[in-house]
């Protein structure tokens, strides 16, 4: 947002000279009864205002222009007239919102691009749902797959998982840095399609130093190099969501939000593929066997803390040979390596990085830095802008807290094994899915207050269900998957609710 500048304007000093009276219009003024009466006394008029803005008149229309208005455009025209109108006591800053909040209201922020409808699914824009689709994978395989190495097989403290969530997950928090770079720094004329190529190849970079550590790597070595490229895809995440918001801004009244609804929708899907992969891979003896060795010539571990965690009537029937018999935990005989995860995982981005080439972008100048964070900073003043952004954050630290001993609670409590586990996740991402489109069909016209309203009720009462958990009312895998999938079903109308009125703002 550009603040309004009289700058350029053809006043000269000379004009304003010649709206100053003389002496002979002071006492013209004074004696031929055109003084008023003020508080302190006489105070004369005027006999001409300045000419800020000239007078034009052009086919017997009359406007204010300035020099510069034959350049601006039609748009630039029109708020020049809204300003006008506006009382005088409200600065250029206050002037300029105003006459863009009357526009918007006007309809004209549906018209923004002479191109009409964006098809996101065409040879063009095709690479930004494929992007999406990544980001799913990278973001369910990174924090799915802690559950099973963590809490299944190293028998981790609730500490420790919650902090390598939240090392994982770390660079999310920083998206408006790299929105900055991108806008800021475009390379060779291009601020988004370089940035996901180069997020991605990063990405994948360090999903392949993960394969080459092997399948018995350190969890904390897991986790750091999950976070390093959870760095790589969110930076080429923040370049898709300009395009997002680009496609999001040529879509016709009547399709608003369709949009935003697909790209969460792809992202839920490779979501569930990768925890598909994750529900066959990891279900087996390898990860939920504490001490399970397939190899018979290698003996048993003595470790005192490995043991601990072995089930009690296995250990006693076989004390000697117990590491090489499958549990009870185990669903399947086989085991995918982590190797072969990542390794999966860089397949789908080096077959995704043509669509990222093939993307259809117009060669931009850098933006100066200075001028982009005054924009931002007159964005963020909006009222429309910053209580969604308020919202979005109350709603995170209320909706987003959890307790940390939760997850370690449900494996001893509920003996949720990986299996289990796996199968919650993809039924939260599935349901995800179906309240993000259910919202989008049949609610996006409804009061947003009345849905985030519900919505907030709704996750409260399930999320209360879990008390007949602690209690030891009633202790059941199945039953504490159906409250955690029906809250988060329900949490989809808080998250439309803020997320779709973003891209208007």
């Amino acid at each position: 947002m550009q603040n309004f500048s009289l700058a350029g304007c053809d006043e000269t000093a000379n004009d304003i000279l010649e709206n100053i009276p003389s002496d002979s219009e002071r006492r013209a003024a004074t004696d031929g009864g055109t003084r008023r009466r003020g508080a302190g006394g006489y105070s004369f008029r005027r006999p001409a205002p300045f000419r800020i803005f000239r007078r034009q008149v052009d086919g017997g229309a009359e406007s204010f222009e300035d020099d510069r208005s034959a350049s601006n455009g039609s748009v630039d025209t029109n708020l020049r007239t809204v300003m006008m109108s506006q009382s005088a006591g409200e600065d250029p800053e206050e002037r300029k919102i105003t006459a863009i909040d009357k526009q918007k209201k006007e309809g004209d922020i549906y018209n923004i691009s002479a191109e009409g409808d964006i098809n996101p699914l065409s040879n063009d824009y095709f690479g930004v749902v494929a992007n999406y689709f990544s980001v799913g994978l990278m973001m369910g395989g990174s924090t799915s797959l802690l559950y099973p190495v963590l809490i299944v097989k190293a028998g981790a403290t609730a500490s420790v998982v919650t902090a390598s969530y939240a090392v994982i997950m770390v660079f999310w928090s920083y998206k408006i840095v790299f929105g900055f770079l991108s806008d800021c720094f475009p390379i060779f004329g291009y601020k988004r399609k370089p940035y996901i190529v180069i997020g991605w190849l990063f990405c994948a970079a360090v999903l392949i130093a993960l394969a080459r550590e092997g399948n018995d790597v350190d969890p904390r070595n897991l986790v750091i190099m999950f976070a390093l490229a959870n760095l790589g895809y969110v930076w080429a995440d923040v370049a898709s969501d300009g395009f997002m918001v680009f496609i999001a801004h040529r879509e016709p009244i009547e399709k608003r939000g369709t949009m935003q609804t697909l790209v969460y929708s792809v992202s839920k899907l490779g979501q569930i593929a990768i925890n598909l992969l994750i529900l066959f891979g990891f279900s087996g003896p390898g990860m939920n066997c504490p001490g399970y060795q397939p190899d018979p010539s290698i003996p048993c571990t003595n470790n005192i803390y490995i043991i601990k965690r072995v089930d009690p009537e296995l250990y006693t029937n076989n004390p000697y040979s117990w590491c090489y018999e499958m549990c009870d935990d185990a669903t399947f005989e086989w085991d995918l390596s982590i190797p072969e995860f990542a390794i999966s995982i860089c397949f789908v981005i080096f077959a995704s990085i043509p669509l990222y080439l093939r993307l259809k972008e117009d060669k931009v100048q850098a933006e100066p830095r200075l001028e982009f964070l005054a924009k931002f900073w007159s964005q963020l003043k909006r009222k429309a802008a910053w209580q969604v952004i308020l919202y979005g954050m109350i709603s995170h630290i209320t909706f987003g807290v959890s307790n940390a001993a939760k997850m370690p609670a449900n494996y001893v409590w509920l003996d949720l094994h990986t299996f289990q586990h796996s199968i919650m996740v993809i039924f939260e991402k599935f349901f995800f899915f179906v309240g993000l489109n259910l919202v989008r069909k049949y609610a996006l016209n409804v009061s947003w207050r009345k849905q985030v309203l519900a919505g907030s009720l709704l996750v409260l009462v399930f999320n209360s269900l879990y008390f007949i958990i602690i209690f030891d009312v009633w202790r059941n895998s199945w039953f504490y998957i159906f409250t955690d999938v029906s809250a988060l079903f329900m949490y989809t109308l808080n998250f439309l609710a803020s997320h779709a009125c973003m891209v208007e703002v």
